[in-house]
This record gives C-alpha cells, sequence and structure tokens, in this order.
C-alpha cells in the first residue's frame, strides 16, 4: 500500500514539476503565427520555417508553400495599393501569412528561418530570439475598434518579416491595427545550398522570370536602391509603432 501511494506522489510531483515548465497563457491568446513581406521586385522563398521553445522542450514547424511570386505580384498589390512602387515592403498586401502545422499559443523561443533570395540566388538562414519584451507585448490584451466601429480584444502574436536583398531581415508583431517594429536581423548563416539541396544554378528560371518582371515594369534592379527598398506601405487602418 506504502508502494502504491509513494508511486501515485512521485506522479504527482512529476507531473506538477512538468507543468511549471509550461508558461501560463491564457486561452484566448491566439496561436503565433508568421508573415513573410517582400519587395516585389526582390522575391524571396521561404524553404523551411519553425519556432523553438527551449524551456518547454518543443520545436513547431510551420507551414510553407512556393506561392512568393504571386504574393508579390507588382500589378495584384497595386490594386489594392495604387502608390506602391514594387521596391518597397508591402506590410498589408504584399504579405502572406502562415500557421503552425500544430498550433500553439505558447510564444517560441526562437523562429528560424532558411530562404532564399530569388534576385540573385543567395541562400540564406536568420534567427530570432524572441526577447522577454516581445513576449510581453504579444501576451498583453489590447483593444481594437475595427473600421465597422466593432471594438474587440486583440493581441499582437504574429511575427511580420520583412526580406530585403542583402539577406537582412526587418521584423514586427502585428495586431490590434498596427505594426510595432522589434529589431533587424542579419543573416546567421549563408548555405550553399536551400534547406533542401537545391544549388543557386538550379534557381536560374526563377532569377530569369524576377529580371523580366523588373523589365515589364520598366524597373532596375542594381544598384539597389536603398531609398525605396527601406520604404514600408501599410493599409490606412493600420498603424506603425516601435517596441520599446
Amino acid at each position: 500500500m506504502k508502494k502504491i501511494i509513494s508511486t501515485g506522489v512521485f506522479c504527482l510531483l512529476l507531473a506538477g514539476c512538468c507543468m511549471m515548465n509550461r508558461e501560463r497563457v491564457p486561452d484566448e491568446v491566439p496561436d503565433w503565427t508568421v508573415g513573410y513581406a517582400m519587395p516585389s521586385f526582390y522575391p524571396v522563398r521561404v524553404t523551411k520555417a519553425y519556432g523553438i521553445n527551449t524551456q518547454e522542450d518543443w520545436t513547431s514547424i510551420l507551414h510553407t508553400h512556393s506561392q512568393f511570386m504571386t504574393i508579390s505580384d507588382l500589378e495584384r498589390i497595386k490594386q489594392s495599393q495604387p502608390d506602391y512602387d514594387g521596391y518597397g515592403l508591402s506590410l498589408t498586401f504584399g504579405i502572406a501569412q502562415y500557421s503552425q502545422i500544430r498550433y500553439t499559443n505558447h510564444l517560441p523561443d526562437k523562429v528560424v528561418l532558411y530562404w532564399t533570395s530569388l534576385f540573385d540566388a543567395k541562400f540564406y538562414i536568420t534567427e530570432l530570439d524572441v526577447t522577454p519584451k516581445m513576449k510581453a507585448l504579444a501576451y498583453k490584451k489590447q483593444s481594437y475598434i475595427r473600421p465597422d466601429g466593432i471594438k474587440r480584444a486583440c493581441y499582437q502574436t504574429t511575427f511580420d518579416f520583412g526580406f530585403l536583398p542583402n539577406g537582412q531581415v526587418k521584423v514586427w508583431l502585428e495586431g490590434c491595427g498596427k505594426y510595432t517594429y522589434v529589431t533587424e536581423l542579419s543573416p546567421t548563416s549563408m548555405p550553399d545550398t536551400d534547406y533542401n539541396s537545391i544549388t543557386s544554378k538550379q534557381y536560374s528560371q526563377a532569377t530569369e522570370y524576377v529580371k523580366k518582371r523588373a523589365k515589364k515594369a520598366h524597373a532596375t534592379l542594381s544598384p539597389i536602391p536603398w531609398d525605396k527598398v527601406n520604404k514600408i506601405y501599410t493599409s490606412k487602418h493600420f498603424s506603425v509603432d516601435q517596441l520599446h
């Protein structure tokens, strides 16, 4: 009998320790997602993306697909944002959002992206360390008045990544009708192939398509016009601020 009780107590203690390693996150907080924005003239392809939580010991894989040329199509974006010039980042109309394969609203400690610049067929690995300040903002309950006048509770739980043609990546937290800029990242690595071992030579068709897109719009790709590339475009219903 004592042995059975001791075993039961041990199991309860073990379960309690496991729960202590997990953040207490209200159920109403949405599952975190990512968004990918890129200049129309400098599109990219994300080949692998995942989040890691070291304290809770999990890895969450994110959905990816290959429709980045469609997402970044100049004419498609201009239909909703007529002043878009193809060089900057359209955070509202030139972005695609992706969910996790297995959903969780517990934030990762790190987000890892493997991506390819289709402009010059270069490969990058980018890692975002999700800081305590970022987590505090994402978990903060806010309110948002929608364009139709309805007030809703909301959270900023979408990580928006803006890819630049030199391998840099800008990051915003999106939600509640605003984009909060958090950081700019340099690549942690520049491998010789993409995540699927595809070489730059095998991307030649994509790079030629990028050149044709620019030529059709009477735009030049080199030298990179950084004053235009660093510009962001948003809907008039969204505001932009910065994490302090």
